[in-house]
């Protein structure tokens, strides 16, 4: 039976019944020595036992407070966040602690039954990837919901739309919102077209008036529109549109020919940027739960390749490494990334019409410290309209990044400009990539705004009639890469583990059951950008358009990358996908002393490389211009627990660590190998990561790929 007394019992007695305890089993449970009982206590007997409680007292008051802090307290009382928590609830064909199987004749290997712990995502000898739990209260004590607040209060003066008769887009004034305007019928009406003169510069055609209506030319991808009275301008605005081109339908109408009536799905990708699966689930749950409750197939153990957005999406677009994009289709020079076969070209090659647009032109994935494109990349280019619109359009800056841009967000321009090309294109094929950047880039919180608005939506693209014909990608390419929340194990994991969410439409399913089969087995295997590349090309073969998957170019770097419509190997590890140590979430690890001589002599190294990269860099033409870097200390350091690794050879550590004088904190990994000599025994993996910013430190710097570890040099003055 349990001891029910107060924890603070001011009884001398074990049990008032036996009315005392002898001094000797008393002494021997507590170490506090009695008198004997025939003895009657003195008043020094009872100030000592005052005393001796009152030590007693402030020990465990003093151990309370340390475990608190050391600890922190419960969740369940973790009380200024509990508005932020919406639980969302997962629906997959993978339970947790089942076992399951799905018969597969095409690999034998996916037959066998696998038991999936709860709490991993994966797990097979290769890779256990954790499922980390969203609201742990070490993230939870910076994110904060944030509400949509509507860019205007009042409805745009004049609408576009497309008139199927004429074939042409038709700009007219919305009369609806007319009277909110309070002007007199005395006003006047312009609008010009945007063009595009490079990938920094837009030029304007004169401002055509018009009354109540005016036909634009399918010349004109987007305009300007601006409104003015005797008093001044009060008005202005933009429309992007997705014009008839005779090109385009020539090239739709020939290979549809060749189609002789088969079905050919389209593939419409929504990306956003710095968002991890986690996050999605934490930050709008509710566009999650959509996305659990209508068939839409997770890949749950999708493990970025490299570090920020370019050399990810290149792996996804190209099948390149930063290293090879790099060298292939250089993005510094004019017409670099011109030369590389991103997929939206073969889609384009084989009949389809094609569309990119990104939000925040100044950080596009192409453009940020990189020349981009020298001629537009696809049919349907946003860039050239967002650029005119974030210079001409009233901008609100919210995080460093623009956030309202006219009347809307600048990532609802693109949201907007994506559904309306899948509509267009409802009846033909395409191939449309969009990107965001602007709520969800630099801060774990900020893209919570946007959860009712992508569950919307998504549900928006299904009114239209796209998710019967399209296949559609749903992702992101990181997660959250700086901030407070970086520092912790789960920001650790969460930068590593982006959301990939595939949508597959029936006739698809109902055509090739295997794929359903394929994808709800991988939900639960490690998948990567390289396989995505390769879903795409086999989404291509889909077409008859083309040859088998066999003939077209596996991702160049990653040979034994495939296919996600077709079952993944449950024993794959980082090494097989071309998933470098350093962005491996496959393996856990152990703390280790932090200034042990190992610990110490691996940031040394790690110092030491980073010096000998930038010295190196370009032929060493820009060493110049930033300051040598030294250890200033080590935050943290863990040891990998890997089975495959014999530990007399090789082992894995991952290092949290400072440096002067530019107070970065970095993270690295890094093989070390005891038995060789102290100048090869150490092998940084990966790039370094940069946890916290150096915006104003490195902007001698134009260079994305060293930026992050140069201090420059006129900064010590």
């Amino acid at each position: 039976m349990s001891d029910k007394r107060p924890l603070l019992d001011t009884s001398d007695n074990e049990n008032e019944g036996d009315g005392f305890m002898g001094a000797r089993d008393s002494s021997m449970t507590t170490g506090i020595t009695y008198k004997s009982a025939t003895v009657a206590p003195t008043f020094l007997w009872y100030g000592r036992q005052i005393l001796v409680r009152r030590k007693l007292f402030v020990g465990l008051l003093v151990v309370f407070i340390f475990s608190y802090f050391l600890i922190g307290p419960a969740d369940v009382l973790d009380l200024d966040n509990v508005d932020s928590i919406v639980q969302v609830h997962h629906h997959s064909g993978v339970l947790d602690n089942e076992v399951v199987s799905y018969p597969n004749p095409i690999d034998p290997e996916a037959n066998q039954k696998i038991l999936l712990p709860k709490g991993y995502l994966v797990y097979s000898n290769q890779c256990r990837i954790v499922d980390l739990d969203p609201y742990k209260r070490d993230v939870m004590r910076h994110f904060k919901r944030v509400s949509y607040k509507p860019c205007k209060q009042r409805l745009p003066l004049t609408q576009m739309r497309f008139d199927d008769h004429s074939r042409r887009y038709v700009l007219s004034i919305n009369k609806t919102a007319f009277q909110s305007y309070h002007v007199e019928n005395v006003f006047s009406c312009c609008y010009m077209g945007v063009e595009r003169v490079s990938e920094s510069n837009v030029s304007y055609t004169n401002c055509q008036h018009f009354k109540s209506k005016a036909q634009i030319s399918n010349t004109t991808d987007s305009v300007i529109v601006k409104c003015s009275t005797d008093k001044g301008q009060i008005y202005i605005n933009g429309h992007a549109t997705i014009p008839e081109r005779v090109e385009i339908q020539q090239r739709l109408k020939q290979w549809k020919r060749r189609d002789q009536g088969k079905r050919v799905p389209s593939v419409l990708m929504i990306g956003i940027d710095s968002i991890s699966r986690v996050n999605l689930i934490r930050a709008m749950p509710k566009t999650a739960q959509y996305l659990y409750d209508n068939d839409w197939f997770e890949l749950a153990g999708y493990n970025k390749i490299d570090d920020n957005t370019f050399p990810n999406i290149m792996a996804l677009m190209v099948g390149y490494n930063l290293s090879n994009a790099m060298k292939h289709c250089n993005p510094y020079v004019s017409g670099g990334l011109d030369k590389c076969d991103f997929v939206w070209k073969l889609y384009e090659k084989h009949g389809y019409a094609t569309s990119y647009g990104e939000d925040a032109v100044k950080i596009n994935t192409f453009n940020y410290l990189k020349k981009g494109f020298k001629q537009p990349p696809v049919d349907y280019y946003l860039r050239p309209y967002l650029s005119a619109a974030e210079k001409l359009l009233d901008v609100n800056v919210v995080l460093g990044l623009p956030h309202c841009l006219g009347f809307e967000t600048e990532s609802e321009h693109v949201y907007n400009y994506a559904l309306e090309f899948a509509r267009r294109y409802r009846n033909d094929s395409f191939f449309g990539f969009f990107w965001t950047n602007t709520h969800s880039h630099g801060d774990i919180s900020q893209t919570s705004s946007m959860d009712d608005y992508l569950r919307d939506y998504l549900q928006r693209l299904v009114a239209q009639g796209t998710m019967e014909h399209s296949i559609v990608v749903f992702f992101s390419d990181h997660g959250l890469r700086f901030g407070p929340t970086r520092s912790t194990w789960s920001g650790h994991l969460e930068e590593r583990l982006p959301f990939l969410f595939i949508w597959l439409p029936p006739f698809v399913r109902a055509e090739h059951p295997e794929f359903v089969d394929a994808l709800r087995q991988n939900r639960n295997r490690l998948t990567t950008p390289y396989d995505l590349h390769m879903t795409l090309k086999h989404i291509l073969t889909l077409s008859g358009r083309t040859g088998s998957l066999e003939t077209l170019d596996s991702a160049k770097d990653c040979p034994q990358c495939q296919s996600l419509l077709l079952p993944v190997p449950l024993s794959r590890s980082c090494q097989d996908v071309a998933i470098e140590d350093h962005w491996c979430t496959c393996w856990s690890y152990n703390a280790v002393k932090k200034n042990s001589k190992t610990v110490r002599h691996l940031g040394e190294r790690v110092v030491h490389y980073l010096n000998d990269y930038v010295t190196s860099f370009r032929n060493g033409s820009l060493a110049h211009l930033c300051q040598p870097l030294t250890l200033q200390g080590i935050s943290a350091a863990y040891k990998a627990k890997i089975s495959q690794v014999d530990p007399s050879q090789a082992q894995i550590y991952w290092l949290t660590f400072s440096t002067a004088p530019n107070k970065a904190l970095y993270e690295a990994t890094v093989r070390y190998i005891r038995n060789m000599t102290s100048e090869d025994n150490v092998q940084v993996t990966g790039s370094v990561s940069r946890l916290n910013s150096y915006s104003g430190e490195a902007d001698c710097m134009n260079d994305f790929a060293i930026k992050k570890y140069c201090y420059c040099r006129h900064k010590s003055g």
